[in-house]
């Protein structure tokens, strides 16, 4: 059986969920070229998660959503909310200091201390710009994370393209992606 037919197989069952849907039998071998790349647990998993919230049979967009969001906790690779983030950035302040090594959650939060201005900015902030560097942290945290989900996308639509596409990209877009698969 192809990917596409494991799809199908998959996703028919999920018509009946959505009976005033105007998705029909034929609509989901469309559905099936875009699913394809996704294992039929992964998207399994991300109709049920569907079937909680939507009244209509979900587009593959919502589909892709679901089944990344469900892959990303099931991995443990899930960032923390921005809040959380800042949370973690003055824990490390309180309890580490000046001194001592800094340990987060993910790069995302580290990447952002950085650019924030590093420990120094947190620890000498005055209590009273406590709550405009909290939001310009939490505000420069969520661009990163954005841009960052915006990158791997992208990098997954490149991947998906057949050699004659990705080669009539320009060769600036191909090595930007070839460099950021290397990193991952």
């Amino acid at each position: 059986m192809t990917k596409e037919a494991d799809v199908v197989r998959v996703l028919k069952p999920y018509l009946m969920a959505f009976p005033s849907s105007h998705v029909k039998e034929d609509t989901l071998i469309i559905y099936a070229r875009a699913l394809s790349r996704l294992a039929p647990s992964e998207i399994e998993a991300a109709m049920m998660k569907l079937l909680d919230t939507l009244a209509y049979f979900p587009a593959v967009s919502q589909i892709m959503e679901a089944a990344n969001s469900i892959k990303i906790t099931a991995d443990g690779k899930a960032v923390p909310a921005a809040a959380e983030a800042w949370g973690e950035v003055m824990r490390q302040a309180r309890m580490n200091g000046m001194d001592r090594k800094w340990e987060f959650s993910c790069p995302e939060v580290e990447y952002t201390l950085k650019n924030y201005g590093g420990k120094r900015a947190i620890c000498f902030m005055e209590e009273s710009d406590m709550p405009a560097c909290r939001a310009q942290f939490m505000r420069m945290y969520n661009e990163i994370c954005d841009k960052q989900k915006t990158e791997r996308e992208n990098l997954e639509v490149l991947d998906r393209l057949p050699q004659k596409q990705q080669q009539a990209l320009s060769g600036k877009v191909i090595q930007l992606a070839e460099a950021k698969r290397a990193k991952a």
